[in-house]
């Protein structure tokens, strides 16, 4: 109790920022703690390493405490080689969990790119539908589309609601053709793609929709479509087109389907 009454006599003296400073150095210790006892739980060798740490230190202290000047000096090379020691040995652990956070990393900014661009093709394609703004967006996965890009406007852009919106209103120069989007980026725009050559597709498909369906004949893009005639909105993959009710079905279809 009266070690609790100290700490918080103390606290009240300290300003916001030192106790800020306060918690976030026990967290740290926290931290470090955890790790360590996780990395012993794991590894049985580490086990032994820090009964030898734990032993080389008790001898440290005695060795201050009886004043063995040869003794104290000799256990401080151990411990500063021992540093180095420790580090050569876990070698192999350390490289792999510095592996694991940037693997980690790498993930997360390639999800939060990922759920970016769907957030912004469903945008516009909602916006585009509701208006009955036809539209043609192709997302290049894998195989490349270069031997479609000879007759496009090659635009390379940051992708965003409003470029999409502004290439396919009716009255803008780029809105006949597709927009080609490659590494998170309008890449180009008034491209022309091959239609499909079934005779099984639906009358109720137009150009645009067709065109959808020959290219994801050939390649593993991911194709959008708006209709201009009804505003409904589709996705072509690999030679079939699926109809979505709502923008909402079409969002879980297209982060289910991008790569």
């Amino acid at each position: 109790m009266l070690l609790f009454d100290s700490l918080i006599d103390m606290l009240q003296n300290l300003s916001i920022l030192d106790v800020l400073l306060f918690f976030l150095d026990a967290y740290f210790v926290w931290l470090a703690v955890y790790l360590l006892l996780n990395l012993i739980k794991v590894n049985a060798r580490t086990l032994q390493i820090l009964k030898g740490l734990i032993f080389i230190y008790i001898i440290s202290f005695f060795s201050e405490l009886l004043s063995l000047p040869a003794l104290n000096a000799m256990v401080d090379m151990v411990i500063f080689h021992g540093v180095l020691a420790v580090l050569i040995i876990f070698q192999p652990e350390i490289r792999a969990a510095l592996e694991r956070i940037g693997l980690n990393s790498a993930k997360r900014n390639a999800q939060t790119k990922k759920d970016d661009l769907v957030d912004t093709l469903s945008g516009s394609v909602d916006f585009l539908s509701k208006r009955r703004i036809g539209a043609l967006v192709v997302i290049e996965q894998e195989i490349k589309l270069d031997e479609f890009l000879s007759s496009s406007t090659i635009m390379d852009s940051q992708i965003s609601m409003e470029l999409l919106n502004t290439i396919f209103a009716p009255t803008t120069p780029l809105h006949d053709g597709a927009v080609i989007i490659r590494d998170e980026k309008i890449y180009s725009a008034a491209t022309y793609l091959p239609l499909t050559n079934r005779t099984d597709v639906s009358k109720e498909f137009g150009t645009r929709h067709r065109a959808a369906i020959g290219v994801s004949e050939i390649t593993d893009a991911v194709v959008l479509v708006v209709s201009e005639e009804s505003g409904s909105i589709s996705i072509a993959r690999s030679g079939y087109i699926t109809k979505f009710e709502t923008i909402e079905k079409f969002k879980v279809a297209l982060q289910s389907q991008l790569k």
